[in-house]
């Protein structure tokens, strides 16, 4: 009976993922590089399982020079800039990956580990810049990616030790506890992703305190007429990007001033305009929740009703039937219909 590698599990996932970003965000994501990314990692799974699942050792050195492009790739998929020559710097990895395999085979894992420090020292410091640091995405993504991109600093961060302790143990004991190294890396990893994204959600739940000023508060108003004008708000695929360039200021103006005067980010602000417009809609017609949510700017019911139990603490249909009734005329006094 033919053995399935387990390393072989999480690369199928990850190309299923990887397929379904490319057929289902492929316009509104622009998601060319966290696609590439998805296949790099998958791919290096796939290795690492034949290697150490069939014994194939000499995988070993096309491990190597696909392993060292998941950093950059990992950093493009975040930064997501356009395919130029510029980005052709970060090709400069595998030319050094070579010549290290080629001629210096004894440091590779130690120089795989220092260039996937770097990336990860890159990436946290886009993720330390905020919102605007992924103000390429349209707004509803920025949560899913932010955590996503926690999620890679913490895998990279872990990579690196991992190779580290690789590099010490062949030159200590010629590599022979490698595979319980691996193991033990793995576990870890995943024991740390799951804690990161465990902490990412109950800290996304917590409004921030606000702090506001006479400056923030009136960039806020600002900003709403804005989204009011034109309905920009309708916009489905609203990027941060996209108002900074509109209100001509640096995208880190626009969240550091809603998320100051209001505690929210700039996602659920814009989110509880598109409430506002459903619950109209709700009030003065007979129009479906399915069509108001879509025309409000939401594109699947999940989002939108977790958003709208979030501002308003129910479920649309339940708001609309108690608003009605809250509003409806009373009977009559000397109305012989009532029931007493």
């Amino acid at each position: 009976m033919l053995m399935i590698p387990l390393p072989f599990l999480p690369a199928a996932a990850l190309l299923a993922l990887a397929v379904w970003l490319g057929i289902r965000y492929s316009e509104p994501l622009p998601a060319h590089w966290l696609i590439a990314f998805l296949c790099g990692l998958a791919l290096q799974f796939v290795l690492i399982g034949a290697r150490y699942g069939y014994g194939l050792e000499q995988i070993l050195a096309v491990q190597h020079l696909t392993g060292v492009l998941i950093p950059p790739l990992a950093y493009l998929a975040f930064k997501n800039p356009p395919v130029s020559l510029r980005v052709a710097v970060h090709i400069l990895p595998l030319a050094i990956m070579w010549l290290v395999v080629h001629f210096a085979t004894h440091f590779v894992d130690a120089v795989l580990a220092l260039i996937t420090f770097g990336y990860a020292a890159s990436l946290v410091a886009t993720g330390l810049g905020g919102n605007e640091a992924l103000s390429w995405a349209p707004l509803r993504h920025g949560p899913i990616l932010k955590m996503g991109l926690w999620a890679t600093v913490v895998t990279l961060v872990l990579s690196g030790a991992t190779d580290l302790v690789v590099a010490v143990d062949f030159l200590t004991t010629g590599g022979a506890h490698t595979k319980s190294i691996a193991a033990g890396a793995s576990l870890a990893g995943i024991a740390l992703i799951a804690l990161g994204l465990v902490y990412a959600l109950r800290s996304g739940r917590r409004r921030q305190p606000v702090e506001s000023s006479a400056e923030n508060q009136a960039f806020v108003e600002r900003l709403s007429a804005e989204l009011d004008r034109n309905q920009l708000f309708r916009d489905p695929d609203l990027t941060l990007a996209r108002l900074a360039k509109r209100l001509s200021v640096p995208a880190r103006q626009i969240s550091q001033a809603v998320n100051r005067s209001t505690g929210l980010n700039l996602s659920q602000f814009v989110n509880n305009r598109r409430i506002t417009e459903v619950c109209n809609r709700l009030m003065t017609s007979e129009i479906s929740v399915t069509n108001a949510m879509l025309e409000a700017g939401f594109l699947t019911k999940s989002n939108f009703n977790r958003e709208f139990r979030r501002v308003m603490g129910q479920s649309p249909s339940s708001w609309r039937t108690a608003e009605r009734r809250k509003n409806a005329p009373g009977p009559l006094a000397g109305d012989s219909k009532i029931r007493r």
